[in-house]
Protein backbone atom coordinates (compact mmCIF):
# COMPACT_ATOMS: atom_id res chain seq x y z
CA UNK A 1 0.00 0.00 0.00
CA UNK A 2 2.61 2.44 1.07
CA UNK A 3 4.39 1.69 -2.48
CA UNK A 4 1.22 2.15 -4.03
CA UNK A 5 0.78 5.93 -2.63
CA UNK A 6 4.32 6.42 -3.52
CA UNK A 7 4.26 5.94 -6.88
CA UNK A 8 0.74 8.15 -6.89
CA UNK A 9 2.66 10.68 -5.60
CA UNK A 10 5.40 10.35 -8.25
CA UNK A 11 2.76 10.51 -10.88
CA UNK A 12 1.27 13.44 -9.30
CA UNK A 13 4.43 15.34 -9.47
CA UNK A 14 5.45 14.16 -12.35
CA UNK A 15 1.91 15.50 -14.20
CA UNK A 16 2.32 18.82 -12.56
CA UNK A 17 5.22 19.69 -13.86
CA UNK A 18 4.24 18.84 -17.09
CA UNK A 19 1.49 20.80 -16.97
CA UNK A 20 3.32 23.68 -16.40
CA UNK A 21 6.06 23.40 -18.53
CA UNK A 22 4.76 25.81 -21.12
CA UNK A 23 3.27 27.94 -18.59
CA UNK A 24 7.06 27.81 -17.71
CA UNK A 25 8.39 28.61 -20.69
CA UNK A 26 5.87 31.63 -21.67
CA UNK A 27 7.08 33.16 -17.75
CA UNK A 28 10.57 32.74 -18.76
CA UNK A 29 11.40 30.92 -15.78
CA UNK A 30 11.93 26.87 -14.66
CA UNK A 31 13.71 23.98 -16.68
CA UNK A 32 13.14 22.88 -20.12
CA UNK A 33 14.20 19.74 -22.52
CA UNK A 34 15.00 20.48 -25.97
CA UNK A 35 14.82 17.13 -28.67
CA UNK A 36 15.87 17.77 -31.84
CA UNK A 37 15.20 14.63 -33.42
CA UNK A 38 16.02 15.36 -37.15
CA UNK A 39 18.38 18.06 -38.24
CA UNK A 40 19.21 17.72 -42.17
CA UNK A 41 22.21 19.15 -43.18
CA UNK A 42 24.70 20.33 -45.80
CA UNK A 43 28.21 20.39 -44.99
CA UNK A 44 31.37 21.59 -47.77
CA UNK A 45 35.11 21.90 -47.27
CA UNK A 46 36.02 25.37 -47.84
CA UNK A 47 39.46 23.28 -48.81
CA UNK A 48 40.63 20.08 -48.96
CA UNK A 49 42.16 17.97 -46.30
CA UNK A 50 45.79 16.73 -46.48
CA UNK A 51 45.08 12.42 -45.77
CA UNK A 52 47.93 9.39 -46.03
CA UNK A 53 49.01 10.02 -50.06
CA UNK A 54 45.55 11.69 -50.76
CA UNK A 55 43.36 14.74 -50.39
CA UNK A 56 40.05 14.65 -48.30
CA UNK A 57 37.01 17.09 -48.34
CA UNK A 58 33.31 17.26 -46.96
CA UNK A 59 30.96 17.97 -49.68
CA UNK A 60 27.67 16.18 -48.56
CA UNK A 61 24.26 15.71 -47.31
CA UNK A 62 23.81 14.72 -43.43
CA UNK A 63 21.79 14.54 -40.55
CA UNK A 64 21.97 15.04 -37.04
CA UNK A 65 19.84 14.75 -33.89
CA UNK A 66 20.34 16.37 -30.52
CA UNK A 67 18.98 16.71 -26.69
CA UNK A 68 19.37 20.18 -25.09
CA UNK A 69 18.93 20.44 -20.83
CA UNK A 70 18.22 24.17 -20.02
CA UNK A 71 17.15 26.53 -17.69
CA UNK A 72 15.83 30.58 -17.93
CA UNK A 73 17.94 32.94 -16.93
CA UNK A 74 15.27 35.45 -17.22
CA UNK A 75 12.42 35.91 -19.98
CA UNK A 76 14.96 36.77 -23.10
CA UNK A 77 17.89 34.27 -22.32
CA UNK A 78 18.35 30.56 -21.60
CA UNK A 79 21.39 28.60 -21.15
CA UNK A 80 21.74 24.93 -22.54
CA UNK A 81 24.02 21.81 -22.53
CA UNK A 82 23.37 19.85 -25.53
CA UNK A 83 24.70 16.49 -26.75
CA UNK A 84 23.72 14.72 -30.12
CA UNK A 85 24.88 12.14 -32.70
CA UNK A 86 26.20 13.52 -35.94
CA UNK A 87 26.53 11.62 -39.38
CA UNK A 88 28.48 13.12 -42.20
CA UNK A 89 30.52 11.77 -44.69
CA UNK A 90 33.78 12.62 -46.76
CA UNK A 91 35.31 11.85 -50.55
CA UNK A 92 39.22 11.70 -51.04
CA UNK A 93 40.77 12.22 -54.24
CA UNK A 94 44.26 11.18 -55.59
CA UNK A 95 47.23 13.49 -56.14
CA UNK A 96 50.80 13.27 -57.05
CA UNK A 97 51.83 11.09 -54.47
CA UNK A 98 49.37 8.51 -54.28
CA UNK A 99 51.04 5.65 -54.67
CA UNK A 100 48.67 2.68 -57.14
CA UNK A 101 48.72 -0.10 -54.29
CA UNK A 102 48.36 1.93 -50.55
CA UNK A 103 44.17 1.93 -51.26
CA UNK A 104 41.78 -0.45 -51.72
CA UNK A 105 39.63 -0.76 -55.40
CA UNK A 106 36.78 1.75 -55.17
CA UNK A 107 38.21 4.14 -52.31
CA UNK A 108 38.56 6.86 -54.49
CA UNK A 109 34.93 6.33 -56.16
CA UNK A 110 33.24 5.72 -52.76
CA UNK A 111 31.85 7.88 -49.83
CA UNK A 112 33.46 7.56 -46.74
CA UNK A 113 31.11 7.52 -43.69
CA UNK A 114 32.00 9.48 -40.16
CA UNK A 115 29.95 9.45 -37.17
CA UNK A 116 30.63 12.23 -34.48
CA UNK A 117 29.63 13.46 -31.04
CA UNK A 118 29.22 16.94 -30.78
CA UNK A 119 28.85 18.21 -27.01
CA UNK A 120 27.74 22.17 -27.16
CA UNK A 121 26.74 24.91 -25.28
CA UNK A 122 23.16 26.10 -26.12
CA UNK A 123 22.63 30.16 -25.86
CA UNK A 124 19.01 31.34 -26.84
CA UNK A 125 17.59 34.77 -26.88
CA UNK A 126 13.90 35.41 -26.84
CA UNK A 127 13.75 39.24 -27.99
CA UNK A 128 10.21 39.94 -27.55
CA UNK A 129 10.38 37.96 -24.00
CA UNK A 130 9.57 34.05 -23.91
CA UNK A 131 5.50 35.36 -24.05
CA UNK A 132 6.72 35.44 -27.98
CA UNK A 133 7.28 32.01 -30.20
CA UNK A 134 10.68 33.45 -32.08
CA UNK A 135 13.54 32.49 -30.45
CA UNK A 136 17.66 33.48 -31.67
CA UNK A 137 20.17 30.39 -31.19
CA UNK A 138 23.74 29.88 -30.85
CA UNK A 139 25.67 26.50 -30.16
CA UNK A 140 29.06 26.64 -29.01
CA UNK A 141 31.14 23.03 -28.65
CA UNK A 142 32.98 20.35 -29.78
CA UNK A 143 32.42 16.94 -31.75
CA UNK A 144 34.85 14.51 -31.05
CA UNK A 145 34.83 11.72 -33.57
CA UNK A 146 33.17 8.70 -32.65
CA UNK A 147 34.12 6.00 -35.83
CA UNK A 148 35.46 6.60 -39.30
CA UNK A 149 35.35 4.01 -42.24
CA UNK A 150 38.61 3.96 -43.16
CA UNK A 151 40.88 3.88 -39.49
CA UNK A 152 43.66 5.53 -41.35
CA UNK A 153 42.02 9.05 -41.73
CA UNK A 154 41.22 9.01 -38.44
CA UNK A 155 44.60 10.98 -37.65
CA UNK A 156 43.92 14.01 -40.25
CA UNK A 157 39.32 14.11 -40.11
CA UNK A 158 39.25 14.06 -36.10
CA UNK A 159 36.96 15.98 -34.10
CA UNK A 160 36.84 19.89 -33.96
CA UNK A 161 35.34 23.08 -32.79
CA UNK A 162 31.60 23.82 -34.03
CA UNK A 163 29.44 26.74 -34.20
CA UNK A 164 25.51 27.01 -35.25
CA UNK A 165 23.75 30.53 -35.67
CA UNK A 166 20.04 30.29 -36.13
CA UNK A 167 16.38 30.97 -35.30
CA UNK A 168 13.30 28.73 -34.41
CA UNK A 169 9.65 29.67 -33.49
CA UNK A 170 7.98 27.66 -31.29
CA UNK A 171 3.95 25.96 -32.36
CA UNK A 172 2.72 25.33 -29.15
CA UNK A 173 0.80 21.77 -29.44
CA UNK A 174 -0.41 21.54 -26.21
CA UNK A 175 0.09 22.32 -22.63
CA UNK A 176 3.20 20.25 -22.24
CA UNK A 177 4.33 20.09 -25.85
CA UNK A 178 5.57 22.75 -28.21
CA UNK A 179 6.99 21.94 -32.33
CA UNK A 180 10.46 23.74 -32.31
CA UNK A 181 11.62 24.08 -36.38
CA UNK A 182 14.61 25.78 -36.91
CA UNK A 183 16.95 27.16 -39.72
CA UNK A 184 20.79 26.96 -39.42
CA UNK A 185 24.26 28.20 -40.44
CA UNK A 186 26.87 25.77 -39.47
CA UNK A 187 30.81 26.23 -39.01
CA UNK A 188 32.34 23.16 -38.26
CA UNK A 189 36.28 21.97 -37.83
CA UNK A 190 37.04 17.88 -38.96
CA UNK A 191 40.66 17.62 -37.67
CA UNK A 192 42.16 20.64 -40.09
CA UNK A 193 39.09 21.01 -42.15
CA UNK A 194 36.71 23.97 -41.85
CA UNK A 195 33.46 23.30 -43.23
CA UNK A 196 30.21 25.50 -43.60
CA UNK A 197 26.76 24.37 -44.43
CA UNK A 198 23.25 25.16 -43.20
CA UNK A 199 20.63 22.53 -41.84
CA UNK A 200 16.81 22.52 -40.99
CA UNK A 201 16.58 21.47 -37.36
CA UNK A 202 12.97 19.51 -36.24
CA UNK A 203 12.25 19.14 -32.87
CA UNK A 204 10.20 19.60 -29.71
CA UNK A 205 10.29 21.49 -26.58
CA UNK A 206 8.85 20.22 -23.10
Amino acid sequence: MKINKLALICCLLICSQSLFAQLRAKEGRGYFNITNIAEPQYLQSLDSTNLTYASGYVKKFGYSLSTINGVFLNSYLSVGLGVGLQFTSYKASQTSFTPDSTFAEGYFSDNHNMTLLPIFADFRYYPNGTRNNLMFILDVGYAPLLKIANDFDRVNLNGGALVKLGAAYRVPLNETISFLPSLNLNAQRFGENTSLGANVGIGFMF
